[in-house]
């Protein structure tokens, strides 16, 4: 597993390598272990090494004594430590330098900066709002739990708005260590403040925003690293404990343990990286929030499930993770369980901010924009009507697309194409784009020509041809058959879930060619004209009373050999590119309900008071789920930007959106009350029932799991299934 699940950039790796390489030096893991045993949570070698290195001011600008990069480098930084479980009280310290150095007076950095950059002075942060200024300026409260505090030779409180920033030798300011602390590796407290006299150069006024954004970045970055050993130490426990003969790596229920830790990860991995790579603080309030309650959620579940799946020998104090347990948890409570992250999100949505952070895009961007903005000031320009055959002959139509057909663009180039083109919309080709795209890098240049520009034009429709019944997701057990005749192929058989066939003039079927072959080889693709002699179509009535699905059937049906894709008996890796196409539309958003956040945040806005309150939670989380499909799918644009290799973002995208529509579908409805099912909410009723069909759809979410156990994870296949 790589150092970092969040650096893609070159330097971003070497950084991560380095910090890991050091704490592996400095024995960090065993550091931490040491804790329960008595040793010092905040042991001098590590704090050394890090001061040394200049993660301290990573955040912090040169002219304080800082190295002038920013969240993203020490997110990095953090997320190593985490997985390490370093100990000391590095998290609070560079979060209070880098509140200073974004917010803080010219006062306050002067008189701390450089000493919290150099790792000559400990930091600490108070972000619960426990203390308060009465009229005559003298500040009191208390702060039951303050990371760092009795380490801390400076530190800030949060105080409504704005951010108290005191010297802990201050009269009137008492810190207490807390001497049981579940967590042992770092010293926690609580703190005091009596009849403190307030001057403006300790205040940083409107501060606590940022602070709190800052917090929660930097906090998210460290529980991500240690929800990723969790996932290591359980994956790698799994492919050699071995029970009633065989690693329990192999047991379907184990897969999908670790498969939802690696999607709870990845989703973590994704909002913490969206958050942190912001140019500025403000823009990245709601990302933060997104960031914070993913970070609880996955480092807390996954520090339970390592030990679930290591069974009794993971609940001994020999082993580390109870050690991670008592971290994840600790955090969670720091960051009180997510609940302000999640009423943050909420009151984003309502109000519209719940979008992610401005970033600018890399300088190559520019030779590329005044082409896309000259083409999409054009097709503004035209009647709708029109717009479609523009785009198609300037290949903005499908710019990913190889020519002639599209622009062949790159990341880049199609970024900037979703800025300029923002607000125009664009005729989402479904099943017929995906299938026409096999078609354009499998098919001859004869199917190129007949089939590609039909479909691009919105002249033709094509289906997918691949279920059939009894096989469920398993696609490669092809039973309709072909036996070559003259000049083609006789085809017989039956296909079933297959969407639009009733619309369409021709689908992509899969075709079963030598019934001695193995499984996969014997497959071969061939395009069908649903119109032909011997086809069969019998629409499927669904839940929602609409019938896109369908059966159809092949009675003796005549291909011709021009209309075979691919070379005879290798259909399957035909299929397996179109299954490609369909699940990276499907995860991109292709195919979604209606619905959207906005929605839901407006019925729950109107809903009763008791409604409304007992579904605030869910609701942030859902809010939560759904925006991350976003970092999620830039972060791929964003490899490729970098040259770095494939991440595992693809492969749960699907799955994600799939569960997310049916997560905000099931409370659209309970918001929607019996107005849902007395027929008034028709377009709530009608996505609610649709959604139950994505997670089935383009290969069930059970085997989804099962695939990103196996080619992510590594796990082995079942053996008896070999």
């Amino acid at each position: 597993m790589a150092a970092s699940a969040l650096a893609i950039s070159d330097e971003h790796v070497d950084l991560a390598e380095a910090a890991a390489g050091q704490l592996k030096r400095c024995r960090a893991l065993a550091a931490a272990r040491g804790t329960t045993e008595g040793a010092d949570a905040h042991p001098s070698e590590i704090w050394a090494a890090a001061a040394d290195l200049g993660w301290h001011g990573l955040a912090v600008d040169e002219r304080y004594g800082g190295s002038g990069f920013g969240l993203a480098e020490l997110a990095i930084v953090l997320e190593v430590m985490g997985y390490e479980l370093c100990p000391g009280p590095f998290l609070p310290t560079v979060t209070l330098a880098a509140t200073l150095n974004a917010c803080g007076s010219d006062s306050l950095r002067t008189t701390y900066l450089s000493a919290l950059a150099a790792g000559a002075a400990v930091g600490a942060v108070a972000v619960t709002d426990g203390v308060h200024i009465d009229s005559d300026g003298i500040a009191a409260g208390h702060c039951p739990a303050v990371l760092g505090a009795p380490d801390a030779d400076v530190i800030a409180v949060v105080v409504g708005d704005d951010v108290l920033v005191l010297d802990t030798s201050t009269d009137g300011v008492a810190i207490g260590t807390a001497p049981n602390a579940l967590d042992s590796t770092r010293n926690i407290g609580e703190l005091s403040l009596t009849g403190i006299e307030v001057s403006e150069k300790n205040l940083i006024r409107g501060g606590a925003r940022r602070l709190h954004t800052i917090w929660r970045i930097l906090a998210a970055a460290e529980s991500l690293g240690s929800a990723k050993a969790c996932l290591q130490e359980a994956r790698d426990y799994a492919q050699v404990r071995e029970q009633f003969g065989r690693t329990i790596g192999t047991f379907q229920a184990v897969k999908h343990h670790l498969a939802n830790m690696l999607v709870d990860t990845e989703m973590t991995t994704a909002a913490v990286w969206d958050a942190a790579r912001a140019e500025d603080l403000d823009s990245a309030w709601f990302a933060a929030a997104v960031a914070a309650w993913h970070a609880v959620r996955t480092v807390v579940s996954t520090a339970e499930m390592n030990i679930q799946l290591h069974g009794g020998i993971g609940f001994t104090w020999e082993h580390d993770a109870h050690l991670y347990l008592r971290r994840a948890r600790t955090t969670a409570a720091l960051l009180n369980n997510g609940d302000g992250a999640l009423a943050d999100i909420v009151t984003a949505q309502h109000g519209g901010h719940a979008h992610g952070p401005s970033f600018t895009l890399p300088a190559e961007a520019d030779m590329f924009r005044a082409e896309a903005r000259t083409a999409a000031t054009a097709v503004r320009a035209l009647p709708v009507a029109q717009q479609r055959e523009f785009l198609v002959q300037s290949g903005y139509f499908v710019p990913h697309w190889p020519r002639p057909w599209g622009r062949a663009a790159g990341p880049v180039e199609q970024l900037v194409i979703d800025e300029e083109f923002a607000g125009i919309e664009i005729t989402d080709m479904g099943i017929s784009g995906w299938v026409m795209l096999t078609i354009a890098q499998a098919g001859d240049d004869s199917q190129r020509a007949r089939w590609v520009e039909p479909v691009l034009r919105g002249q033709e429709l094509w289906c997918q041809l691949f279920s059939e019944p009894n096989a469920g997701s398993d696609a490669a057990a092809v039973r309709t058959s072909a036996v070559k005749v003259d000049g083609g192929w006789r085809v017989t058989g039956q296909k079933v879930w297959t969407s639009g066939a009733q619309k369409c003039q021709w689908g992509l079927a899969t075709v079963r060619t030598d019934a001695d072959a193995p499984k996969h080889a014997g497959v071969t693709m061939m395009a069908v004209d649903v119109r032909a002699v011997g086809v069969e179509i019998r629409p499927l009535r669904e839940a929602t009373g609409e019938a896109l699905f369908n059966e159809v059937f092949f009675d003796d049906v005549f291909v011709p050999d021009a209309d075979v894709v691919g070379d005879v008996g290798q259909g399957w890796k035909v299929a397996r590119a179109t299954l490609g196409n369909e699940r990276v539309s499907i995860g991109g958003g292709s195919g979604s309900i209606k619905i959207g956040p906005d929605d839901v945040a407006a019925v729950l806005e109107k809903a009763p008071a008791a409604t409304r309150d007992a579904c605030l939670r869910r609701a942030g989380e859902i809010f939560a789920e759904v925006y991350t499909l976003r970092p999620l799918n830039i972060r791929i644009a964003a490899r490729a930007l970098a040259g770095a290799a494939t991440g595992p973002e693809a492969n749960v995208t699907k799955l994600l959106k799939a569960e997310s529509s049916q997560h905000l579908t099931e409370l659209a409805m309970e918001l929607a009350g019996t107005a849902a099912v007395t027929g008034d909410a028709p377009e709530v009723t009608h996505d609610y029932l649709f959604a139950r069909c994505l997670t089935i759809a383009g290969g069930t979410s059970e085997i989804m799991r099962n695939t990103i156990a196996e080619r992510i994870l590594g796990l082995p296949r079942d053996p008896l299934l070999k």
